[in-house]
């Protein structure tokens, strides 16, 4: 009897202890994921369809307007309506115009690419061997070159990288961020795990070239 007894007390001291084990894993884990939570303190810049422009972090985004924190300055609210770009210093983060100049003007990082969708509702995920005034030309086997003409091309969106910043992980927490840049968040998000999509040509929008400087801050 004592025996068993015993055999019995040993059982339920290591069941115990195996509880207090994982119930301290566990709070390390949830307290880790605390920890990890990233407030949205980045600064960026807010191009206005009139040409001027607001620079500092979020301070409340809604689906139709955001909230900019001004340095030693009152917030100033931006309506969705009047946003043109959105820029991390020289990265373009959105763009409210389809703009054949602004993907000419897109230097390419590692694992950067266009997502382009033809007419013929082909896809193209890669990035282009060059941008020409009015084309799109991929390199394809060994010295073979394809192009693809600017009246072939519907929509144009550049995976780019997320900023290394805490921004987009604010977004990504945020259901409203991700309303707000792109009302279609979920679809255009869906496997791109750590890049974005920004649309920069819209072939049934009116296309839009004019180089853009900030008027004031």
């Amino acid at each position: 009897m004592r025996k068993n007894w015993s055999r019995w007390a040993w059982r339920i001291a290591a069941v115990i202890l195996i509880l207090n084990s994982g119930g301290l894993a566990f709070a390390q884990f949830h307290h880790r994921n605390r920890a990890e939570r990233v407030p949205p303190s980045t600064s960026l810049t807010f191009m206005k369809r009139d040409g001027s422009c607001v620079t500092g972090p979020i301070l409340k985004i809604e689906s139709k307007r955001v909230t900019i924190q001004q340095p030693q300055s009152a917030p100033v609210t931006i309506e969705r309506k009047d946003l043109l770009q959105v820029r991390q210093g020289d990265a373009l983060v959105f763009s409210s115009r389809s703009s054949w100049a602004d993907m000419e003007n897109v230097s390419f990082r590692p694992n950067e690419s266009f997502e382009v969708k033809l007419r013929s509702s082909a896809s193209i995920k890669e990035k282009p061997l060059r941008v020409t005034a009015d084309s799109l030309v991929y390199k394809r086997f060994l010295w073979w070159k394809k192009s693809y003409a600017k009246s072939q091309i519907v929509t144009v969106d550049y995976l780019r990288m997320k900023p290394d910043s805490n921004v987009f992980d604010y977004f990504t927490q945020e259901a409203p961020a991700l309303l707000f840049f792109y009302p279609d968040s979920y679809d255009r998000l869906k496997g791109l795990e750590g890049r974005i999509p920004v649309r920069l040509y819209d072939a049934a929008m009116r296309e839009d070239n004019a180089p853009l400087r900030c008027l004031s801050h």
